[in-house]
């Protein structure tokens, strides 16, 4: 069984909406892939980036491969392809359509390198901890035991093959619970899309849903995070190059027209928290997205 090993985590349907509206007639509609610093420039088809083999596969112990989460991200990005179409008309969202944007968003923050590897790190000290117990001797193991514990890991009942499994699959393991909870907690804050007139529009990249919190500098160190928990979050996805979605706690809600300080603002903020590429309709980059200080 060989079917849907290449799986993007940056979804191919997602990606279309970036091709460049000037490609010759009779190519492979593609879009312009920047490296983070923006020196590197290359035309590629969307089903050709931000892609690995088997990354949401569940391999089971007889050697089938567990197609579910994948199948579930097809489905889910079918009704974002839908719902896209109704923004791109402007028309009005239905409760239904709000509730698909959600979990589209927390898919997109879940499913990603970056995320995987977060998630993986958080497990890889557990990990060594219990592979260090593995191999103490008798008397170091009584030593330990006899050592107040506030593993997380002894919390969960977790096992020692329980946590290796995590450290191995952590998107497979993670991601259907990050969309299973999240998704709730964004229906119930305010949903706007910024819609661009301009000819770039919004860029996207390989990290494109961005928690951001322009106050959180205000605050003490170990509260800087992002979180819902404060009003002034804003949690933005690309939608399109003419569409940027904008959850927050502010009162936005519905269609706002968006102007160049705006677009370059959500431009910035997207090259600054891409992984290591960015993606733009054409092949233009401005310098103002490379500006940190603005």
């Amino acid at each position: 069984m060989t079917e849907h090993k290449k799986q993007h985590y940056i979804p191919q349907c997602y990606l279309e909406a970036w091709c460049d509206p000037e490609c010759p007639t009779g190519h492979t509609p593609y879009v312009w892939r920047f490296s983070k610093d923006g020196t590197r420039i290359k035309k590629k088809a969307p089903e050709n980036i931000f892609y690995e083999k088997d990354m949401y596969t569940i391999h089971l112990e007889d050697g089938t491969r567990d197609l579910t989460l994948e199948h579930g991200l097809n489905q889910l990005e079918s009704l974002f392809t839908q719902v896209r179409k109704k923004i791109e008309k402007k028309e009005n969202l239905t409760i239904e359509d709000r509730t698909i944007l959600c979990a589209f968003s927390s898919a997109m923050f879940g499913r990603t390198k970056a995320q995987r590897e977060h998630q993986r790190k958080q497990w890889e000290k557990p990990l060594e901890i219990m592979e260090d117990m593995m191999k103490a001797t008798p008397e170091q193991k009584r030593r330990m035991a006899a050592l107040p514990s506030s593993s997380s890991t002894k919390e969960a009942g977790l096992s020692y093959e329980d946590v290796k499994y995590l450290v191995k699959n952590p998107t497979q393991t993670f991601l259907p619970s990050i969309v299973r909870t999240m998704t709730p907690l964004l229906c119930k804050i305010d949903l706007a899309i910024l819609t661009s007139e301009s000819r770039i529009g919004f860029i996207t990249s390989d990290a494109p849903c961005v928690w951001f919190d322009p106050q959180a500098y205000k605050r003490p160190p170990f509260l800087r995070h992002a979180g819902l928990m404060y009003e002034s979050i804003e949690i933005s996805l690309p939608i399109s190059p003419r569409a940027l979605l904008l959850l927050n706690r502010k009162g936005f809600n519905g269609y706002y027209v968006s102007n160049d300080k705006a677009d370059d603002e959500a431009n910035q903020l997207r090259r600054f928290y891409s992984e290591e590429y960015f993606v733009v309709n054409r092949n233009y980059k401005k310098d103002i997205w490379f500006d940190s200080g603005a």
